[in-house]
């Protein structure tokens, strides 16, 4: 079945991404995350709170700041680079993990590449509760299922104006949750330029479970837990009424119970990319590595089970990447995966 104006199958770009080379370095999963994510440790943490978030890595002058709304009415703040010369172009939306924020390096250095080098229209926006999207309302985040929203409502605005042509998606960690569940709930409305997933999850429940519980030190998530759990005491505190919070599974049910009003299962589903990816209309790719020591990498295998041969949506496992890493692990590859994906649905 073709799914673009140009002509190709999923499967048939498939093919011309498989065949760019990846030619990993030698880092293990736990080192290649160290590594990427080196130069966002210190913005994680000030990203907590309201009076810090995104001071760092500003974004270049062509970037503007934006604000618009999700889907249920809630503000959000994004970064927005059009190209002012009158010709039609893509657009890309750029979406954060948890903790993260447009601001962070990993979402800025790629937004400003597209914009300036590979010539998109772009935009890298906050979910609800992160970044200066905190500013703006006291709405929860809710690990996926409304940030899928949020996802929409960016594409939705970025698609907006008269010199986009199409809009594609590129969400890291939480924010591929939030990309896989968009496709599935946009069905091509405003989202028309394809799905990359970078390290997402399926099961939310599952994954909220996981890194609510203390590692122990041989275990691969241990690297990263004692920055995840000073990043969600330090935002928490900052919350009203959510101050005496100290893991994730209570501020999820929290945030069902007393800001959505939301039964809990219920919850858990929506938020889950497991519960859509075998519904998904839009070309949609979920790249993971095998030695992911934050996301495992059964949750990618989870969503090649869940989506049953839906020729629209893909798995993609790579021996070698980390969380969200692959800039540090082959920054060639990321990047022509990206650039190759994208210019194949872009008109």
């Amino acid at each position: 079945m073709t799914v673009s104006g140009n002509g190709k199958t999923l499967s048939e770009v498939m093919r011309d991404l498989e065949a760019i080379p990846f030619r990993p370095r030698p880092l293990g999963g736990r080192a290649s995350t160290c590594l990427g994510f080196s130069a966002d440790a210190l913005p994680m943490l000030l990203d907590t709170r309201r009076a810090t978030a995104c001071k760092l890595y500003p974004y270049p002058h062509s970037f503007r700041s934006v604000t618009f709304t999700s889907l249920d009415g809630t503000p959000l703040a994004g970064k927005l680079a059009l190209h002012g010369d009158g010709t039609p172009r893509p657009g890309l939306v750029f979406c954060h993990g948890v903790f993260g924020s447009k601001n962070q390096n990993y979402i800025r250095s790629v937004a400003v590449k597209a914009h300036r080098e590979w010539g998109y229209n772009v935009l890298a926006l906050d979910t609800r509760g992160f970044g200066e999207s905190r500013y703006l309302s006291d709405a929860m985040v809710t690990g996926g299922w409304k940030e899928g929203e949020d996802v929409i409502a960016a594409a939705r605005f970025l698609g907006g104006f008269a010199q986009v042509t199409t809009v594609g998606v590129s969400g890291y960690s939480m924010g591929a949750a939030a990309a896989m569940i968009a496709a599935g709930m946009d069905g091509g409305e405003h989202i028309t330029g394809g799905v990359l997933a970078w390290n997402g999850t399926s099961d939310t429940r599952g994954m909220i479970e996981f890194i609510s519980r203390p590692p122990m030190p041989w275990q691969p998530f241990f690297i990263a837990y004692p920055l995840f759990k000073a990043c969600l005491v330090l935002k928490l505190s900052g919350w009203k009424g959510y101050e005496h919070i100290r893991d994730f599974t209570s501020m999820f049910s929290a945030a069902c119970r007393d800001y959505y009003g939301v039964d809990e299962d219920e919850a858990y589903r929506k938020a889950s990319p497991g519960s859509y990816v075998h519904g998904i209309r839009i070309p949609t790719v979920h790249i993971h590595a095998q030695d992911d020591p934050i996301v495992p990498v059964r949750e990618a295998e989870m969503n090649s089970d869940a989506a049953r041969d839906n020729p629209h949506f893909r798995v993609w496992i790579l021996p070698r990447g980390g969380h969200c890493a692959f800039t540090a692990v082959d920054r060639a590859w990321y990047e022509g995966v990206l650039r190759g994906f994208f210019s194949a649905w872009a008109s």
